[in-house]
């Protein structure tokens, strides 16, 4: 690696553990953030900091001035800002950016759909070496659970017999560090992620129960109540098309794939590791974590 990466997202779930990996080689890291204070307390020393924000080109400019790869999460404009500052960086070398498997066409209109497809069009537009990592569910979305095992032991859900192969976060960054730290991929390369199997909420919640050593349960619940329950949390409408990916990854029925242990040389965390891991998450009061949090 030449002059070093930026991180978008990094001190959420995947970028803190990403920094970690690539300040641990000697890489030079800056951590794009809205809020440097803050992120200051977070992230570990020498890592960079610069002030900015994914749908500003201007700042986003400024941040990529200086390093030849970056790692790139999509926000609310679908990677339009950070693609318009791409393709003025001088010295870029290199994208990673996480994405999803997201239907495209008629019919396809949900923005947590939308979102993915043109961001991944917008980033191959630029012409730069691209690897689109497309995970699974995170396997962290489980701390949507936590309010409601702090008051009880049941889980409500709309789908609880939806299963996915749910992934760590920290496999998706360890993935990232792998590909950062490698040799620069020519042209686009997709690298759709998985953990190691298949589970549906019932196998989840299952497992959640026996790291906390409660017998926990779970209650398909209506799409109009999980909305209701959702609406201290996430917007009325982000929680419909939540449900509308959900339908989706029914239909669709994610693969379980090798590429962690291919691309790191490691198995993927198992849902029960990141549960042990995270225990104490559900055993203190807190407050509801976003969806933005929790993934």
């Amino acid at each position: 690696m030449g002059h070093g990466v930026l991180v978008t997202g990094a001190t959420g779930t995947v970028g803190r553990h990403l920094v970690g990996r690539l300040l641990a080689h000697g890489v030079r890291v800056r951590a794009l953030c809205r809020s440097p204070e803050s992120a200051a307390a977070l992230l570990p020393q020498g890592v960079e900091i610069a002030r900015g924000d994914l749908t500003d080109s201007a700042t986003l400019e400024s941040a990529l001035r200086g390093v030849d790869a970056a790692f790139v999460l999509l926000a609310e404009d679908a990677g339009e800002a950070f693609a318009r500052a791409a393709h003025r960086a001088v010295g870029l070398r290199q994208l990673v950016v996480v994405s999803a498997d997201a239907p495209q066409g008629p019919g396809f209109d949900n923005p947590l759909f939308v979102k993915h497809v043109r961001g991944e069009a917008r980033l191959r537009a630029t012409a730069l070496p691209l690897t689109v990592l497309r995970p699974g569910p995170f396997a962290s979305l489980a701390l949507q659970w936590a309010p409601a095992l702090a008051a009880g032991d049941v889980v409500g859900v709309v789908h609880p017999d939806l299963a996915v192969p749910v992934i760590d976060p920290r496999d998706i960054a360890e993935v990232a560090a792998a590909v950062l730290l490698g040799p620069e991929p020519p042209g686009v390369r997709i690298l759709p992620l998985s953990g190691p199997q298949a589970l549906d909420v019932h196998a989840r919640v299952r497992v959640l129960g026996e790291v906390l050593g409660r017998e926990l349960k779970v209650a398909r619940i209506a799409e109009e109540q999980w909305v209701r329950l959702a609406a201290g949390r996430i917007p009325e409408a982000y929680a419909r098309q939540l449900i509308e990916v959900e339908r989706y990854l029914i239909r669709r029925r994610l693969p379980v794939v090798a590429s962690v242990r291919e691309i790191t040389g490691s198995a993927p965390r198992s849902f029960r590791t990141w549960a042990q891991d995270h225990l104490a998450a559900f055993s203190a009061p807190h407050r509801a974590p976003s969806f933005e949090e929790a993934s």
